[in-house]
């Protein structure tokens, strides 16, 4: 298998940090706020944000790889980094190279 370009390795990078940071975030604060009174979330909260990090992990492994679904999933994910319109734009930006199409086009 040949490296993947720069342009995949940094979407494939961001996508796996935020659903990374998703899953940390979920296990921080079950932990802290189990066991304190007043303090709760229904149980569809932390199935939902689980959910979301791992959408965000198998969204990076299949850019990654290659794979078709990847690119679309991939532009999915992409819409939570409109609130961060300089990251926003340099993904914008690398998934409109020509190396990132042509990695799923093998």
């Amino acid at each position: 298998m040949r490296p993947a370009p720069e342009c995949v390795r940094f979407v494939a990078r961001v996508h796996a940090l935020v659903g990374a940071a998703m899953l940390a975030a979920l296990a921080l604060l079950t932990g802290l706020t189990a066991n304190l009174p007043g303090v709760g979330f229904g149980p569809g909260a932390p199935l939902a944000a689980g959910l979301l990090g791992a959408f965000y992990g198998a969204t990076a492994g299949l850019v990654w790889r290659g794979w078709p679904p990847g690119r679309a999933l991939s532009t999915v994910a992409s819409l939570l980094y409109v609130v961060r319109p300089p990251l926003a734009a340099q993904v914008r930006a690398a998934t409109r190279e020509p190396a990132f199409a042509a990695h799923f086009a093998r």
